[in-house]
């Protein structure tokens, strides 16, 4: 009977968690559930809905969150850090 514990435990422990998580992360069912789900899907597809209309403003980083982008018009560095050219 010992060794059929050692079983039996994990085994239910492993069954309420599993039955725990699908209560959780199902799919409601009801009506209103999918009326509210096809309203989203509208809003989604609806003009107002653009990426373009949706941009961050600039903040002057790289997209990725690299460093700030020197601008154009600035050298790459300063003068007295170029080598000298001799002639």
């Amino acid at each position: 009977m010992n060794v059929l514990g050692y079983l039996l435990v994990p085994v239910l422990v492993v069954a309420i968690a599993a039955s725990v998580m699908w209560a959780r992360n199902r799919q409601p069912t009801s009506l209103q559930s999918g009326v509210d789900s096809f309203r989203r899907e509208m809003d989604a597809l609806s003009p107002d809905a653009d990426p373009l209309n949706r941009r961050r403003p600039d903040t002057g980083g790289d997209v990725a969150g690299g460093p700030p982008r020197r601008p154009r018009n600035e050298p790459a560095r300063p003068e007295s850090a170029r080598p000298e050219q001799e002639g």
